[in-house]
């Protein structure tokens, strides 16, 4: 399978560009959190301050001269890797399916890109799927599928889990409180295709879309591969519902 790796349109440089001229606490500390995960944000900081006229503030210039950026390369190597290793234990599975060397060049965008810091996702692993499914969707609308029913399926195993404030990044998020009602949700991020959900006795809450392909076998388990052949094609219309107790289950119905 051809690795996918994220477009430059992803990075968030023009974010760190502003956050640069602001004089102000919550700006510096934003811009030295993105250089602890952005490669890009780190590469824009470097040039502005070896040409700081009118593209960094003097406090923000003076804070940012003492960031040693060879042990700034270390420390983001080091947690970059952690963030992979947490998404891949919230969700094995997906690291069964895809190959390595594409989910590593999409977690490494993912933390280089707007999206980690500004989450739409109930969970950092939904919010990773919702980032995926938008960077692969063009060149691979079968990724785009298995990106938005494993982000559904993790949308609906964390009701436990409270939805993050707008301005909390996605690395913070899974903040531990009162239960969610999942009845009372808020909207959804992904596109149903316009399909109606159908009736699903006893679920809390129902998700749908379209699909070229069988993504849900008979006996309701999620895609093991992508290689050629692992998946039968044909328009289907994959559920996903969310019961009491935690419990989610998938189906592919025929269309």
């Amino acid at each position: 399978m051809p690795t996918l790796t994220p477009d430059a349109c992803a990075v968030g440089s023009g974010t760190t560009g502003a956050l640069l001229l602001r004089d102000d606490r919550e700006a510096r500390t934003e811009l030295l959190l993105r250089l602890l995960y952005s490669k890009s944000s780190a590469a824009v900081v470097a040039d502005a301050l070896a040409a700081p006229s009118g593209r960094v503030s003097a406090e923000t210039a003076a804070v940012l001269a003492t960031v040693d950026f060879h042990a700034l390369t270390v420390e983001r190597t080091a947690r970059l890797r952690n963030l992979g290793r947490q998404l891949q234990r919230t969700c094995p599975a997906l690291w069964e399916c895809l190959d390595q060397e594409t989910l590593t060049g999409l977690v490494e965008g993912y933390a280089d890109a707007d999206a980690f810091w500004r989450s739409t996702g109930r969970t950092l692993f939904e919010n990773f799927c919702l980032y995926a499914h938008g960077v692969v969707g063009a060149r691979s609308a079968l990724l785009a599928d298995v990106f938005q029913l494993f982000g559904l399926v993790s949308r609906f195993s964390a009701p436990e889990l409270v939805a993050p404030p707008e301005d909390v990044c996605a690395c913070t998020t899974g903040i531990p409180g009162e239960g969610m009602d999942l009845t009372k949700s808020a909207f959804s991020p992904w596109d149903d295709s316009g399909l109606v959900p159908p009736v699903v006795p006893g679920a809390l809450q129902v998700e749908s879309f379209r699909s070229a392909w069988r993504l849900v076998d008979e006996r309701g388990r999620l895609p093991r591969s992508v290689e050629p052949g692992a998946l039968a094609p044909g328009d289907h219309q994959i559920v996903v519902a969310a019961f009491p107790g935690h419990r989610v289950s998938a189906a592919a119905l025929p269309l």
